[in-house]
C-alpha cells in the first residue's frame, strides 16, 4: 500500500525534473541564434564591403572558368552575406546605385543554384556586378 502512494509523488517529481531540463536547452539555443543574428547584422564601410566582394567576384570568374558549381555556390552565398553587412548604407546613400547592384547580385545568386551552370550568363552578371562595385567603393 506505501508503495502505491509513493508512486503518484515519484512519477511528478520526474516529470517536473525532466521538463526543467528541456527549457534550459531552449533557451541556450534561443540565445545562441539571437547571437548569431546580431553577428551576422555587423556593419563594415563601404569600401571595406566593395573590395571584399570584388574579391569574391574575381573568385566565381575563376570557379566558373573551372566549371567547379559547388564553389560557385559557395561564392555567390559569400556575396550575399557581405553585401548583407553594408547594403542599408549604400541604399541610404545612393538608392539608384543600390538597384544597379541588386540585379546582377540577384542574377548571380538565382544562376548559381541552377544545374547547370548557365556560364555565360553568370560571367555577365559579374562583370556588371564587378562594375558597379567599383562605383560603390567611391561612395562616401
Amino acid at each position: 500500500m506505501k508503495s502505491r502512494k509513493l508512486i503518484f509523488p515519484v512519477i511528478v517529481a520526474t516529470s517536473l525534473a525532466l521538463g526543467a531540463c528541456g527549457t534550459q536547452g531552449e533557451k541556450k539555443a534561443e540565445s545562441t541564434k539571437i547571437t548569431e543574428q546580431a553577428s551576422e547584422k555587423k556593419t563594415v564601410s563601404i569600401a571595406d564591403g566593395a573590395a571584399s566582394m570584388k574579391k569574391t567576384v574575381s573568385d566565381l570568374k575563376a570557379q566558373l572558368q573551372a566549371k567547379d558549381a559547388a564553389k560557385v555556390k559557395d561564392d555567390a552565398e559569400q556575396l550575399e552575406k557581405t553585401w548583407q553587412m553594408f547594403e542599408d548604407t549604400v541604399k541610404e546613400k545612393n538608392a539608384d546605385l543600390y538597384e544597379k547592384l541588386e540585379t546582377p547580385l540577384h542574377t548571380i545568386e538565382a544562376g548559381a543554384k541552377a544545374e547547370p551552370l548557365d556560364a555565360q550568363t553568370l560571367n555577365k552578371a559579374a562583370e556588371d556586378l564587378d562594375t558597379v562595385l567599383t562605383e560603390v567603393g567611391k561612395l562616401k
